[in-house]
């Protein structure tokens, strides 16, 4: 007699635990000898599996993921018209414009590209860029090269941007996915207590139903388990969760620069968490012994996976 394997749950991303139980549900009918078994639990079973569906669909579907998807695609045209306004001004005849726009050319390239970062990333990078562009030693030269109606576009885009990120914070608590949540819990408990009534029937009176069943179910609960594996490890390249802080240009000395950045990581609901080198993250270069922009890479280790890709600046 076999005994049913333990899925681990929280292994299971949405789709994935969806998925999971469709496939149960489908073992189920396929049996309707085991069907019957756990028949006073089926129909509570197949209305939350339609529920979870529901809210799965429901949180792909967010209105909100699409407004702040549109509102960041505003600060990024913003920020790339800006790059070229200066680069064009870099050829003006005007000596002192040339030496205004190359001067606000290297503070852009100090922040690398902006557009990649993650929106966390991205809000801290674009408002020291505000600061910087309206300080005393910046504004003189964005008045020179015609830049200040883009730096208030900006401004109005980044607070646009932000005020959508708020309102979304604030009704993450009405959002599918803490409804979805308690769905999850209330569906495995089920699963939990039918699993339980099938094993506990294959040890009373097995039959070759009960036994292909059990078979079958913990072939899937082994892949199921083995593939979402990984996703137990925090993905430090999806965006909004890993942030990256903005390294400083550091000197030429004509052999390579080595630079560990600070790495934040940050979950929905959850404290920041600062990351540590060589036990959460490594780090690779290219570029990184002349003059001018360096790639760093930062590679999830431990309890962290994924990649993310920064930038610093290498000046005499």
């Amino acid at each position: 007699m076999k005994k049913i394997k333990v899925i681990i749950f929280s292994y299971l991303r949405n789709d994935a635990h969806y998925e999971f139980l469709v496939e149960f549900r489908s073992l189920l009918v396929k049996y309707p000898a085991v069907q019957a078994i756990v028949a006073a639990l089926y129909e509570a079973f197949t209305a939350l599996l339609l529920k979870e569906e529901e809210l799965i669909n429901a949180m792909r579907k967010s209105d909100y993921t699409v407004q702040i998807a549109d509102a960041d695609h505003r600060v990024d045209r913003t920020i790339t018209g800006m790059r070229e306004l200066v680069v064009s001004a870099m050829h003006h005849f005007d000596p002192a414009v040339v030496a205004a726009a190359q001067s606000l050319y290297n503070r852009f390239q100090a922040f690398g590209d902006i557009a990649k970062k993650s929106y966390e990333e991205e809000t801290a990078v674009v408002n020291l860029l505000i600061v910087d562009l309206n300080n005393p030693d910046y504004l003189p030269k964005v008045n020179l090269v015609g830049m200040l109606p883009w730096v208030h576009e900006l401004v109005n885009a980044e607070t646009a941007f932000e005020e959508l990120l708020a309102q979304r914070n604030v009704a993450d608590s009405q959002k599918p996915d803490g409804r979805l949540k308690d769905v999850r819990r209330e569906i495995e408990d089920v699963y939990r207590q039918m699993t339980e009534r099938i094993a506990a029937a294959a040890i009373m009176d097995a039959t070759p139903a009960t036994d292909a069943f059990i078979a079958e179910l913990n072939t899937k609960i082994a892949y199921f388990n083995e593939h979402n594996h990984h996703h137990a490890r925090k993905d430090i390249s999806i965006t909004d969760h890993c942030v990256v802080e903005p390294i400083a240009t550091q000197a030429h000395t004509g052999k390579p620069v080595s630079v560990i950045p600070k790495v934040h990581y940050r979950e929905e609901g959850k404290p920041t968490v600062e990351l540590v080198f060589a036990k959460d993250f490594d780090v690779t270069y290219k570029n990184n012994t002349d003059v001018g922009t360096a790639d760093l890479t930062i590679h999830g280790k431990g309890a962290y996976k994924g990649q993310k890709l920064t930038t610093f600046n290498i000046a005499r």
